[in-house]
């Protein structure tokens, strides 16, 4: 009698569970994996009232059924928050198959409550075990926590099962189902616990997702897949504290699309957005594994890159123009197949440098260096690379006001040129030793 209370309690609460997480799909449906869920809840409901009932012959197997049931459910609703593009659970589908067929074949047999239970048993462990493996090959970062709280419940509860088959296989089950069997009410136990503990689990990852998303909305730009202006100043803050402890330097490049407002005005917005996203492929196979990269405003890019100094953030500068040079694209505004309407793209780079060990000197103070050397690029043709060493710019820039970051740096201090990169000339300013 004591099992048959549990099964009918547990049944009202994963009813009720079932009703709320209804609500929840209908009402906010954004939530992924909460209708499976809910549909998982409804079978251990059902599974319970028919077990308590009638818990022998056809209704065994459709308890046994409806419990199977509701774990392939559970795998289904971390499939979808796994965000996998097909959430068919062939191996469920399989283990359901294989626990009917091994209902006919025991049917004849004088021990079916026991084939059943040890069958049950094995198949319920397979498919919560599957569900973890799914879930630790699918772990992203952030949600470490809930992750491993579901991995925990879903390996302990096979761990369960397995042990509860071993020992009705050995000791068998009471011929009388009625009669008390402290396992029977240890399982009850264990298989409503698991479903709630997991239901709490599919929503603390809800949570985390939600999270997770919001704060990439938070930090990415929507258009081109890049860290957005806030968010990089944030990563820079970061490496400058860390460089400013340790005496290593890093580079900061900021470049702009030349004559980008001719493009967006000749041929659209929409062809002047695959420009940029064109762009921006081409900067992150420029950069290396380690450097970040952002959108700082309109057509305006920047990038971080640890422990390079000047001449190495040239040699990124110069692989972004190799790579830029070789964007061509064919305006959908054009007439004709001359090619009259292809569109080139060229960058005016900056570059700043910062040297370690200076607390004086802010990631503004160095992206604001990096600005000016880009404009003085554009005010020097375009097309073209401009380092300025940021310590001597921020002693002339303090020197000479509010005036003009770009006419300083250009005309306060020597400018040399330095090289070419094809037909493009790289110039150095304020001093910068490359």
């Amino acid at each position: 009698m004591e099992t048959n209370v549990i099964l009918f309690v547990g049944a009202i609460l994963l009813a009720g569970g079932c009703i709320g997480l209804l609500i929840v799909r209908l009402t906010s449906p954004f939530f992924q994996g909460v209708g499976w869920l809910g549909a998982s809840f409804a079978c251990g409901a059902l599974a319970a009232v028919v077990f308590a009932d009638r818990g022998y012959g056809f209704f065994l197997l459709l308890a046994d059924a409806l419990i199977l049931l509701a774990f392939v459910f559970l795998h289904v609703c971390f499939l979808e928050l796994s965000g996998r593009e097909s959430v068919v659970p062939r191996l469920g589908i399989a283990l359901l198959i294989a626990q009917v067929l091994s209902y006919f074949f025991y049917l004849h047999a004088h021990e079916l409550r026991q084939l059943s239970v040890v069958t049950i048993g094995l198949l319920v462990a397979v498919q919560a075990g599957e569900s973890a493996l799914l879930l630790k090959k699918t772990n992203q970062k952030g949600m470490d926590a809930p992750v491993w709280f579901n991995i925990a419940l879903l390996l302990g509860f096979a761990v369960f099962n397995l042990v509860r088959s071993a020992i009705v296989l050995v000791v068998g089950t009471p011929t009388d189902p009625q009669l008390p069997n402290p396992l029977e009410v240890s399982a009850a136990v264990v298989f409503l616990g698991a479903g709630i503990g997991l239901g709490f689990g599919v929503f603390w990852m809800e949570g985390h997702q939600i999270r997770l998303k919001l704060e990439q909305l938070a930090s990415i730009d929507p258009l081109t897949g890049i860290y957005n202006r806030r968010s990089f100043i944030a990563l820079c803050e970061q490496e400058l504290l860390r460089t400013s402890r340790s005496g290593e330097v890093f580079s900061l490049i900021m470049f702009d699309l030349d004559h980008f407002k001719a493009i967006n005005d000749r041929h659209g917005h929409r062809f002047g957005d695959s420009v940029l996203c064109e762009v921006v492929d081409k900067l992150r196979n420029s950069v290396r594994n380690i450097d970040i990269v952002g959108r700082w405003g309109g057509e305006e890019f920047v990038a971080l890159l640890p422990k390079a100094d000047t001449e190495a953030a040239l040699i990124v500068a110069r692989r972004l123009q190799y790579h830029v040079d070789s964007i061509s694209m064919v305006s959908p505004r054009a007439h004709g197949i001359n090619g009259e309407n292809r569109v080139t793209v060229t960058l005016s780079i900056g570059i700043a440098t910062y040297f370690g060990h200076d607390p004086s000197i802010t990631i503004h103070d160095l992206l604001h260096q990096c600005d000016s050397a880009m404009y003085q690029a554009k005010a020097e043709g375009r097309d073209r690379i401009v380092s300025v060493n940021p310590q001597l710019a921020l002693i002339q820039t303090s020197s000479h006001g509010s005036g003009s970051d770009a006419d300083g740096a250009q005309h306060a201090t020597g400018e040399s040129l330095l090289g070419t990169v094809g037909e493009k000339p790289i110039f150095t300013a304020g001093g910068a030793q490359i």
